[in-house]
Order: structure tokens, then sequence, then C-alpha cells
């Protein structure tokens, strides 16, 4: 039993991790690799504020932020019902202490002590027909008489089916991840089953009490709902909906995922072909289910042991995606970069090519510093009154760029990781939206040398995810153990559809609010942040 020193202690510990996390560009797998090198949230803070390579934005947050606000944040929303528990914490829920980028501070409503390794995630769409949810309750009534846990998301439809069925008399466990703080009920005719759910399990949040539905947040749900869980069931999908998400994150960490059939038979179903040829398995019958996760998982499956075997290391026959080289023929590790935004910054010559060839079609001085330049270049070249924009473009841009590319900044901090990365061993590969002139132009010949393969518009027609299975293909390197580096959604959005895993930079061309609404692994902050140890601790 705890005594009130350690309570004290721990409230302490997670008033200061959330004032940390709080900070810009620093999210929950950079603060635990802190934390395993300095031992206490404090002495991270007092690192971060001593520290030379600490961005601005950090340190101006830690120097200006107290942890007693949150201190006293975490203690209403106790009297309120809501506990927590820290990373370090013996009961942190086993499955989920897994991931190397945990919630630090979980959030819970309810109790956590029956929330056992042997668990599924039931997932589908939020509109299902009169039959998926009535199988996703049949389904959830399979895992209570078998003493598996309910996991899913409380959302409407097939999430709100599958609480339901386990809560059904005699009711079993069932947990519930949503995307919001635990202040919130989304969506509110769920409400019931946020009342019904702490006696029978718990809400479980990520996120501070007070955050609301973001259109950022259920996609990082989804990451820690799946990793809660041995394995994720899509009961009843449609294009576009967040179980395709949660079968990305599942695939990443190395957890199966399962179809109903009846995916593959009703509607579109094109989503789900794409499913299976990455992996997923099409069950007609529940046992279908628990055989392949028990020959996986093994005895993690069938008891509660401290020390289970890495998720990620399963049977490639088993769990594969679409670029898996067979396990053994190689070790080979690879990092593949995006270049405009991550390695180089052409903003610079982007406006002044354009204002070059718009002072020319329009008669009239334009500078470089007067408009935006992000954007399509034709757009651009259109709102500045440029007639005929798409083939004035197509025509001159290319030239115009390169005659700007003496404006073109090189972060050199990146250059020097990539052969830091090069003389450890890594591979290397390129893979930009530009086309050949114009990537040319962006990084010097002695930085393009660095990469094993180097991919323009012209070998992928811009679609990046293309890009990375081809280069994979070409290096000999398993998806599982490469890295994609980009700046913008849509360079997560590839990494995430070629199976890698991906690093967000911040000193691209998107927000980190932006960002933050798409799967990855980790925000890199500033060009120093992207380090030989950044990546080790993703792919080793």
């Amino acid at each position: 039993m705890s005594s009130v020193a350690d309570d004290v202690a721990r409230l302490g510990e997670a008033s200061e991790a959330l004032r940390i996390l709080d900070a810009p560009g620093l999210g929950p797998h950079k603060l635990l690799k802190l934390l395993h090198a300095h031992g206490t949230a404090e002495k991270v803070a007092d690192f971060l504020l001593s520290d030379a390579k600490t961005s601005d934005r950090i340190r101006d947050h830690l120097a200006t932020s107290s942890p007693n606000g949150y201190a006293e944040m975490l203690s209403k929303a106790s009297e309120r019902g809501q506990e927590f528990k820290l990373w370090s914490d013996s009961d942190y829920p086993a499955n989920l202490s897994l991931w190397h980028a945990r919630p630090p501070v979980l959030f819970y409503k309810g109790d956590l002590s029956n929330l056992s390794r042997r668990a599924l995630a039931l997932v589908g769409r939020v509109d299902p027909s009169p039959e998926g949810a009535d199988a996703a309750r049949r389904f959830a009534r399979s895992c209570v008489d078998a003493d598996i846990t309910v996991v899913s998301g409380l959302a409407k439809g097939i999430d709100g089916a599958s609480h339901r069925g386990a809560l059904e008399d005699p009711p079993g466990y069932t947990y519930g991840v949503v995307g919001h703080g635990l202040d919130h009920v989304y969506p509110a005719e769920n409400r019931d089953l946020f009342d019904q759910l702490p006696d029978h399990g718990a809400v479980i949040s990520q996120f501070m009490p007070h955050v609301g539905a973001q259109k950022w947040t259920f996609p990082a749900r989804n990451e820690a709902m799946c990793t809660l869980a041995l394995g994720t069931v899509i009961i009843e999908g449609k294009p576009g909906c967040g179980s395709i998400i949660q079968a990305d994150f599942s695939f990443k960490h190395g957890r199966p995922v399962f179809l109903l059939s009846r995916n593959l038979r009703y509607g579109e179903t094109e989503w789900a072909q794409k499913l299976v040829k990455r992996g997923a398995h099409v069950i007609e019958r529940f046992e279908q289910v628990t055989a392949l996760v028990e020959e996986a998982y093994g005895e993690l499956w069938n008891s509660g042991q401290d020390e289970p075997a890495s998720l990620v290391d399963l049977d490639p026959a088993v769990f594969s995606s679409s670029t898996s080289i067979p396990v053994g023929e190689h070790a080979a590790r690879a990092v593949l970069f995006d270049i405009d935004g991550v390695i180089a910054d052409s903003r610079a010559a982007t406006a002044e090519a354009l204002a070059s060839i718009a002072s020319r079609h329009t008669g009239r001085r334009i500078e470089s510093h007067t408009f935006d330049p992000t954007g399509s270049p034709s757009k651009v070249l259109q709102r500045l009154g440029v007639p005929n924009s798409y083939n004035v473009y197509r025509n001159e841009y290319d030239q115009a760029f390169i005659d700007a590319s003496g404006s073109i900044t090189l972060f050199n901090t990146v250059v020097d990781t990539i052969r830091t990365l090069k003389d450890s061993g890594y591979r290397l590969g390129a893979i930009t939206a530009q086309p050949k002139r114009r990537a040319a132009a962006l990084l010097p010949e002695a930085v393009r040398s660095l990469f094993d393969v180097f991919y323009t518009y012209g070998d992928t027609q811009g679609k990046k995810d293309v890009g990375i299975a081809r280069a994979l293909r070409v290096l000999k390197v398993n998806a599982q153990d490469a890295i994609y580096v980009g700046d913008q959604s849509t360079d997560l959005e590839a990494a995430r559809m070629a199976g890698v895993k991906s690093i967000g930079v911040l000193w691209g061309f998107s927000s980190e609010a932006q960002l933050r609404q798409w799967p990855h692994d980790v925000l890199a902050s500033v060009p120093a942040d992207l380090d030989l140890g950044l990546v080790r601790s993703l792919i080793r």
C-alpha cells in the first residue's frame, strides 16, 4: 500500500512529465528516451534547460511554466474519479508497456487490474449494417466466454456494439480507448457506455482531461488501442474509416490484423483486399483468431508472464508486409529521406524563381518577399497575374529555379547525420517528388553521392510510397528495418502505406499540428534531434 509520501512523489513526477510533454515538438518517445537516460522528469527538465542543443521553443516553455498547475489539474481530476498510471508503475498496462512511445502518463476512469494480456481490439465503421453490428456483439460475447478482454474505441457503430456485447449478462471486462480527455463524452449517444465501463473495465485516454476531440487525436488513439491488444479484428469496415488506420498501426507494431470475411463480400472491397495483401488474415470463425494469436505469442497469450518476447519478432510467414525480405538473408537497415524541407530548404529559391518569371510576364517588378511561394508554382504564378500560368510554369520554372539555386539553404546538421549513418552501415535513399533537374539543384553532388538510391518524380510519378517500396527491394531491406524521414503529412502517409517507420521533421513545410494529424513514430523538433541515437531507437 502506498504512503502519503509516495502519492505526493507520484503526483510530482506526473505533473513534471506532463509539463515537459506540453513543450513544442517534444513527444512521448523523446521524453521516455530522456527518462531512461536521466531517471526522473525533474532531472529531464533540468537537463533540457542546461543542454545547448535544446530548442528555444522548448527552453522558453520550461522557463515560463510550472508543474504546479498540472498537479492541481491531476488532483481535481482525481476528485472526479479519474486516475493515472506512470510509465514506471509496475501495474502499467503490460501490452502497452512494450511500446517505445507509450503515454508516459496514462489517464483512466475505472479499474485497470483486469486488463489482461489476453486482449483483442474490435473495431469497424461508425455506420454499420444491422448484420455488422450483430457480428460485433456476438464476437465480443465470444471473447468474454473465452476470458479475453475486449478493447475498442467507444465510438458509434461497431465500437459501441462491441462494448455492449461484452457487457451483456454476465458482463465481461471491456476497455474503451478514447481520442479526448476524460472530462468529455464523445459521442454523446454513448454516454451510457462511458458510465458503465468503469464498473466492468475502464475508459482510457492518453490525453489530459481537458483535451477535446480533435482530428489528430483519433489516429493517436488508434495507435494506443492497437498496442493495448495482441491483435485487431475489423468486424465491418469501409474505405476511409478509422479501422484502416488501426490496421496500419497494428502492422507497424507487429500485431496481427483479422478481417471478418464479410468485408470481402459486400460493398466496396478494395480497401479490404489491400489489407489482405499486406498480411491481414481473413476469418470465418472466432476460433481462427485465437488459434493464430496463440501460435504467434504462445505462453504470452496463455499466461501473464512478466517478460514477454518482443512483439515485433514474429514469424514472417505469418505476419509480413508486401515489401518483406526473408528473415536471415541479411541484416541491413535503411534510412530514406525526403529532400526539400528535410535536407534542404528551397523556399527562398522558389520565391526568387517565381518572382523572376512573374516580373517578366506581367511587365512589373515583383519582389520575392511580397508573396507566399508555397503551393503549386503554376497557381502562385496565376495569383501573381501571369497569363497562361500552367504553360509558363512548364516551360520556364525549372531553369528559373536552377538559376536561383544559390538561395537554397542546406541543413548541414542533417547532412552530418547522413554521413554518420553511412559510416555506421545504414543504407541510404533519397525519395522526392521533385523532377530530376530540380532535385539535382537542391543538393550538391557531394551530398547526392552519399545515397545508395536517389529517386525523383520521373522514377515514381510522385508516389513516394512506391519509391519507398522500390528502394527497399533494391537495397534488400525489410520494411520493419527502415525509416522514412519527411516534413509533410503526405510523407507520413507514404511511410504508413509502405509499412516503414517514420520521422516527421518540424523545420520543413508543415506545422506541428498538421503533422500530428498523421501516424508517425516520432517528431524531430530541430535538425540536431535527427541523429544516430534517434534512428537506433527505432531500428536497431
